[in-house]
């Protein structure tokens, strides 16, 4: 199979596009042929060796890649629930192997879901990672409700854009905080009220929340507590060391008070049960997947590189289709 790989950290021009070994199946497993996949920023962390998480990373040569979303061509002989065609999409972690950008990827089917019927390939690229991250952080860690207060960091961010809108399905009272070029598009995904940071900040309004979602990583429980309510939950995307001792010391504190604020890490699972609730929302139309940019997969460097330059408005997607050995 033909795919994106490098065989050092480094820039962008350490990508290189030619033929790999395809992925082994295993008895749990479907081989899917890969359509598109989506940048992340954790894919040029990961790429330049300055992911957090980079002892879970694969060894040389690495393809590099979490989302995918394509057709099934090849089922393990014990899954059950899939055939071969059927539309499907999913993620992949550092410790699942990565390697979506490529033209197969093989993948735990519990980790997997179908693919809304309205929404094509490009779209559904855009939709793992980032609706995984969210749903977790809001239903998972913060155990949202109907009617909460609800404040998102980072509103137009891959994360931040599918936290709006889940919250919102759910029935909660949204608020984003983005810069002012995106204040229409967080306003658009359901965001009741919109917080343009560069004219006001959070923290000095009179509005408390239920629950503050970080995805920008910039903010703490310390820093939120005088918004949060007496139950609220902090969420944060990032496990930083202020972060990890006010979850410790909150989980302690719920065991005395429950009443008491907490704080939380999300650290997204590839779990194809949460997807599938994702996409029944996307069915109906109360969720949607918002895309930037499309690149071709021998694009992957120019991708990483606008990804990293934090100006994309929704997500940016590698399409994948047989193409000459090219890279720019």
């Amino acid at each position: 199979m033909n795919a994106i790989y490098q065989r050092k950290y480094g820039k962008s021009d350490v990508l290189m596009f030619g033929e790999q070994p395809s992925p082994i199946l295993g008895p749990r497993d479907l081989r899917v042929k890969n359509h598109a996949a989506s940048v992340n920023p954790r894919d040029w962390m990961i790429r330049s060796g300055r992911y957090q998480l980079q002892f879970l990373v694969p060894s040389f040569p690495l393809i590099l890649g979490s989302d995918f979303a394509g057709q099934v061509i090849e089922v393990g002989a014990k899954v059950k629930g899939f055939s071969v065609g059927d539309r499907v999409f999913g993620m992949k972690n550092p410790s699942e192997g990565l390697a979506t950008y490529a033209e197969e990827v093989v993948v735990r089917a519990n980790n997997t879901a179908h693919v809304p019927t309205k929404l094509s390939y490009t779209e559904a690229a855009g939709v793992p990672l980032c609706a995984l991250t969210a749903w977790q952080a809001l239903v998972s860690k913060a155990g949202i409700k109907k009617g909460m207060n609800v404040l998102v960091i980072g509103g137009s961010g891959g994360v931040g854009g599918f936290a709006v809108q889940i919250a919102s399905a759910l029935g909660a009272k949204v608020t984003g905080v983005c810069s002012t070029d995106n204040v229409t598009l967080v306003a658009s995904l359901g965001a009741e009220n919109v917080i343009d940071y560069t004219q006001q900040d959070f923290l000095d309004g009179t509005e408390n929340y239920d629950i503050i979602f970080d995805t920008i990583g910039k903010h703490s429980l310390d820093l939120c507590a005088k918004v949060l309510t007496v139950r609220g939950v902090f969420v944060s995307t990032i496990p930083s060391p202020k972060n990890l001792r006010s979850v410790f010391k909150t989980s302690i504190y719920s065991l005395v008070s429950p009443k008491s604020r907490r704080a939380r890490i999300v650290m997204v699972k590839s779990r194809g049960t949460d997807l599938a609730k994702v996409a029944d929302m996307i069915a109906i139309g109360s969720v949607r997947s918002v895309v930037d940019q499309v690149f071709q997969l021998q694009q992957a460097g120019k991708a990483l590189d606008y990804s990293r330059s934090l100006r994309a408005k929704g997500k940016i997607i590698l399409e994948i289709a047989p193409a000459i050995n090219v890279l720019s």
